[in-house]
């Protein structure tokens, strides 16, 4: 982003004035902002005036564009140096497994890159997937400036145990490494969980109804539609 002003003289073309510039996803915009009047009628220090203005708008408007698509590639795409099964479609958080402050077992975590001083947020037995990436998603926000429904959007939608499989995968295929299937063993505790309420729901649901049962929620209904013809004929 520049605002470059040249002396009459400076270019062999001739051109005397202001050049605004600006590279935006890789393509350049600029504008040319000549110091020559367009007719005598006009002062030249009135135009100059008008034409700096003109640069100092331009140069605001892209800034303002620049950043804007800035913002939303960085919530929006991976950064083009994201190692591959590390990415969690945006920019600032990656998954990894290792080892964390020098610690000896390896785990599965969300890494917040914070400039400088990335911060990893382990995923374990007392902190569940969604807890961590919960977690690593506030502190992106507050790291990076992150406007609150953006913030909640990515809360709402944390990475897959599948993700740390490929990882996994990827790390021992690739890099040598000897990760054990047991090291995603705190990425998949809240998928047991589920199946184990699934189906102990099914258990509950497939259960016959003992006639005692039965016998007991019709003798209460009696009751209470006793007590309400009572409280009926009472009113009338």
């Amino acid at each position: 982003m520049a605002i470059h002003f040249y002396e009459e003289g400076d270019l062999s073309s001739g051109f005397h004035g202001w050049r605004v510039a600006v590279m935006i996803r890789g393509k350049r915009y600029q504008k040319y902002l000549s110091l020559r009047p367009p007719s005598d009628n006009v002062p030249p220090e009135l135009w100059k005036r008008y034409q700096k203005t003109r640069a100092e708008y331009y140069d605001a408007r892209w800034s303002m564009r620049a950043a804007a698509v800035k913002y939303l590639d960085f919530i929006r795409t991976e950064h083009a140096r994201t190692k591959p099964c590390r990415g969690v479609g945006f920019q600032g958080i990656t998954l990894g497994i290792g080892t964390i402050g020098g610690g000896q077992t390896e785990q599965c975590y969300f890494q917040v890159n914070v400039p400088g001083n990335p911060v990893r947020i382990a995923i374990t037995e007392h902190q569940t997937l969604s807890r961590a990436w919960d977690q690593a998603v506030t502190l992106w926000g507050e790291t990076f400036g992150i406007r609150p429904r953006d913030i909640e959007k990515k809360r709402q939608t944390p990475p897959t145990p599948e993700q740390f499989k490929q990882l996994r995968k990827h790390l021992n295929d690739e890099q040598n490494a000897s990760l054990g299937v047991g090291v995603l063993h705190h990425v998949y505790a809240e998928q047991r969980a589920e199946l184990e309420r699934n189906k102990a729901r099914i258990r509950l649901k497939d259960q016959p109804v003992e006639k005692d049962e039965l016998l007991e929620v019709h003798s209460r209904l009696e009751r209470e539609i006793s007590k309400y013809m009572d409280k009926s004929r009472a009113r009338a």
